[in-house]
């Protein structure tokens, strides 16, 4: 069937992403029919891990919070190690986006859409409800089989979670410091409230030569007594 596609798309080379379902077809119509289940499959998976990401954010964010308030350095470690492992998750979600998803759903849309052009010039019958039915759980088991034999390819590293925080981890802690001094200088402000704001007047000076507006009043004139 390889041979078969790469004539009818005038191709030399088929992606290894579709390979394996070209090869558990056995028609053209049976080929994008798998073509088709399997880019569903991807396009749910890449939503999913869209709203993993979401789910991981709002994890973060939470621990970040519950950390800058904690006193206890075990405790504020261990919520750490938890931001880290998250970091880790949506790392590798982004990854697996970005390089499986994104990258294999391209895949099957350009062969798809050239299948389809190619079949429209043919009058082979669509297949049944039965076959397509067959198809669409030959295509699940293709890709499962697919991802499996990637994975062991690559191997999953594991490593021991070392007794000291790692520079990611110091990283988080001080993150944390600076998240705790933010709302301290925060509530500072708002204790001291408006009195910071509001500018001393300076008290006005007493005039050094200011006349008295009262007018002096008379002085008594002695009394003249005249002898008889």
């Amino acid at each position: 069937m390889l041979d078969k596609i790469r004539k009818l798309l005038g191709v030399k080379d088929i992606p290894e992403e579709v390979t394996p379902l070209y090869r558990g077809a056995r028609s053209e119509r049976e080929a994008l029919a798998l073509l088709k289940e399997a880019r569903r499959r991807d396009e749910q998976r890449r939503r999913r891990a869209i709203q993993d990401l979401e789910v991981f954010g709002s994890m973060e964010e939470e621990l970040l919070e519950e950390g800058k308030g904690e006193v206890s350095e075990s405790r504020r470690l261990m919520l750490a190690r938890r931001i880290k492992e998250i970091r880790g998750k949506v790392e590798e979600l982004n990854g697996r986006i970005e390089n499986i998803y994104n990258k294999r759903i391209a895949i099957f849309n350009e062969h798809i859409g050239s299948l389809e052009t190619v079949l429209e010039l043919t009058t082979e019958e669509l297949p049944d409800k039965k076959t397509m039915e067959e198809m669409a759980i030959r295509a699940r088991e293709l890709l499962e089989n697919l991802e499996k034999s990637k994975e062991l390819a690559q191997g999953i590293a594991q490593t021991q979670e070392p007794p000291q925080p790692d520079e990611e981890e110091k990283k988080i802690l001080r993150e944390m410091e600076r998240r705790a001094d933010l709302d301290l200088e925060k509530a500072e402000i708002e204790k001291l409230g408006p009195e910071t704001e509001k500018p001393e007047t300076p008290e006005a000076e007493p005039k050094s030569k200011e006349r008295k507006s009262e007018t002096p009043e008379p002085e008594d004139k002695p009394e003249i007594e005249f002898e008889d």
